[in-house]
């Protein structure tokens, strides 16, 4: 019998088939097995690559499983393939990373020259298909280099994550946004050799000339008041900048201002540079090299970014903040305005912690920066800001927020002159927290206008948590001794665990904390205003980061065309279309980023940079053992069956999957650990101290 499905390889060598559909083989005397995967035995494994398409022979064998007998290549996704390097036999293969694949891959005569004397080298390569379709490497694309250096390990993380997103494969597809499917595929294959190479992309330089929704309305002018950018001393595209004004007492509303750069009204929609920006979908920040900017360097660094002393266009969102955090008078226009100072976010933390108002402006960049006579109105506004925030946040944590069931990291892995390092995080939480607040305002407000002037747009949507793992969570209550009700929202969640701190009944608060953690659904992009339960609003799009996302990009085309009373560049069908194809390509910058973060943590544990024992929290349950997350460092790994009794190779978990049959481990449950050893992909193992 012959199935269509996906190869899926394991990294012990074998694999299965997920198919496409759940199938029922006939097996012997009759029997009939049902299932929607089938295994591919590890001989039959060798050189198929994950998410090959294709076409499996199954057969049931006599313990009445389903087992692959053939392969057949339908398509491969995937065009480059990272491994290292073996010379086997005489001849120059690539054996690809166990995510990937199994065997060992040939090379083609033309990179064997440059292939020698590299064994156990990591490479980048093209890959093609033998006349059986299994993968052999045709060019190369990046390397030799050492697997655990920096760039091996971005490398690495941008074949991984973007092989699994191409353009032709994704549905909606191209065409379905506006796309030329054959350019969008050429692009994002030259982009990811470029990324995975340590390069930039393609965004430098590309024409801009195309339609502007509102090209000829008026803006509003504020060159002449004060507006503020607050970032990372580091940050190179500066897309906000912000205004406030409040008479200081308590009972008055804080105006807040949030300007957003513009590049709608620069880049052309259906120029080259709009093409690149919906194909990437995003600005991808990497640890390792430099970002790859979704717009030309050009003007996401220089014309569109709010330089201080610098005459910009952008989008303005204005409204009043109450004392008790509500939002009124919201408004969105046009605007030109010339940003005052650049302060960074230790400047600002420091003037909000008390120091002397001279400190605020010691951030200050760029070719005015602030000078003396700006220092009185600028700390007004940065005072007058962190007012409107501190309003928005006792607001918020009156609503149904869940950021709190999630413990922040303290250390953070980055590149420091070139080497591995661990850093704080987040080491300016105050000042940062300021800016998100007002940014979700800012999005927030933009939602609520487009909804009240039924405009379309590109929303956030949340479910809140997801109802396939409602299950867990309300056994995990059960366990916590706490009835939730039902339908069960965030804020039930969050009151349970704040009464079981209260009663300093900590290990029940874990256990449903983690819980819930575990059932937040994900949020994505819809052309419907269906809410954001993670940020407890009724509706939410993404408006503050044009230059960084396309979906903002979007948005702002949508608000210039609807301010100016032209037809909307986007209709509901595009949009719904748009939403889906950039989630897909913007989750594969998403992935990267998290992979390459985890690579780095792995090297960072593997050279003792968190001091062990280390306190670890058990988030997930299985037979192969206990998954935890270390606070302090946000890594994740697991505790191996085996480390919890030598003499069993597997855990007996409870059918919720909240505990051990036995009760010893739960969900939940703080551990104490030594790092074991990374295992075959490279992630971190850790046993009991």
């Amino acid at each position: 019998m012959q199935v269509s499905g996906r190869f899926s390889p394991h990294p012990r060598g074998f694999g299965f088939v997920d198919f496409d559909a759940e199938v029922a083989v006939p097996g012997p005397e009759g029997v009939r097995v049902t299932a929607d995967s089938g295994f591919v035995p590890p001989e039959l494994c060798q050189r198929w690559l994950a998410d090959d398409r294709v076409t499996a022979t199954v057969e049931v064998d006599d313990r009445e499983r389903i087992n692959v007998t053939a392969l057949e290549l339908v398509a491969r996704p995937r065009r480059f393939l990272v491994g290292t390097v073996a010379t086997f036999a005489g001849d120059v293969t690539v054996v690809p990373d166990p995510r990937l694949g199994s065997g060992r891959v040939p090379v083609a005569a033309s990179m064997v020259a440059s292939l020698t004397r590299v064994d156990s080298r990591q490479v980048v390569v093209m890959v093609g298909a033998d006349d059986d379709g299994r993968a052999r490497a045709t060019n190369l694309v990046a390397g030799p280099t050492p697997p655990g250096a920096p760039a091996a390990i971005r490398a690495r993380a941008i074949t991984i994550a973007h092989g699994a997103v191409a353009p032709d494969v994704l549905d909606p597809g191209p065409a379905d946004v506006g796309l030329s499917p054959a350019e969008a595929l050429g692009t994002a294959l030259r982009a990811q050799g470029q990324l995975a190479s340590g390069r930039p992309g393609l965004a430098a330089g590309l024409d801009v000339e195309g339609e502007i929704p509102g090209r000829d309305l008026g803006g509003l002018d504020w060159r002449e008041s004060v507006a503020v950018t607050i970032d990372d001393d580091r940050a190179l595209d500066l897309d906000d900048a912000l205004s406030a004004g409040w008479d200081g007492s308590p009972d008055s509303p804080v105006d807040l201002f949030v300007h957003i750069a513009d590049p709608a009204g620069v880049v052309g929609i259906g120029s080259p540079a709009d093409r690149y920006a919906l194909t990437m979908g995003t600005t991808t920040y990497l640890a390792v090299g430099g970002n790859a900017p979704m717009l030309d360097p050009a003007l996401s660094e220089d014309l569109v970014s709010l330089l201080p002393g610098q005459e910009r266009g952008a989008l303005t969102v204005s409204c009043q903040v109450s004392p008790d955090g509500g939002l009124s008078d919201v408004a969105v226009a046009l605007s030109v305005i010339r940003s005052t100072a650049r302060l960074s976010y230790a400047a600002v933390d420091a003037f909000l912690d008390g120091v002397d108002q001279r400190d605020l402006l010691a951030g200050a960049h760029g070719p005015s920066g602030a000078s003396e006579e700006h220092l009185e109105p600028v700390a007004a506004t940065v005072a007058a800001l962190a007012e409107a925030a501190r309003r928005l946040g006792v607001e918020r944590d009156a609503r149904d927020t869940m950021e709190s069931l999630f413990e922040p990291a303290t250390l953070e892995a980055a590149i420091v002159d070139g080497k591995i390092r661990a850093i704080p995080a987040d080491p300016h939480p105050a000042a940062q927290q300021v800016v998100e607040r007002l940014m979700v305002a800012a999005n927030e407000s933009v939602a609520g206008w487009a909804v009240e002037h039924d405009v379309p747009l590109l929303f956030r949507s949340h479910l809140g948590f997801d109802p396939e793992r409602l299950a867990r969570l309300r056994v995990a209550a059960e366990a916590a001794g706490v009835e939730l009700p039902e339908p069960l929202q965030p804020a039930d969640v969050l009151d349970a665990v704040a009464r079981l701190r209260a009663a300093e009944r900590g290990a029940d608060a874990d256990l449903l904390a983690t819980a819930a953690a575990g059932a937040v659904a994900r949020a994505h992009t819809s052309a419907e205003p269906s809410g954001h339960s993670g940020l407890a609003s009724a509706a939410y799009t993404q408006f503050t980061s044009p230059i960084r996302r396309a979906t903002d990009l979007v948005v702002h085309r949508q608000i210039r065309a609807a301010l100016a009373e032209e037809p909307l560049p986007y209709g509901r069908k595009r949009l719904a279309a748009l939403a889906g194809w950039l989630d897909a390509r913007a989750g594969a910058a998403g992935h990267a980023q998290a992979l390459e973060r985890n690579a780095l943590w792995a090297v960072l544990l593997d050279r003792g940079a968190v001091t062990w024992p280390a306190t670890a929290v058990v988030t997930g349950l299985s037979s192969n053992g206990a998954r935890i997350r270390i606070p302090a460092a946000g890594v994740s790994g697991m505790v191996p069956a085996n480390r919890f009794d030598g003499d069993q190779r597997s855990l007996s978990v409870a059918g919720d999957g909240t505990e051990t049959t036995d009760g010893a481990v739960r969900l939940g449950q703080r551990l104490s650990v030594r790092l074991d050893r990374l295992d075959a992909l490279g992630r971190p193992d850790f046993r009991l101290a």
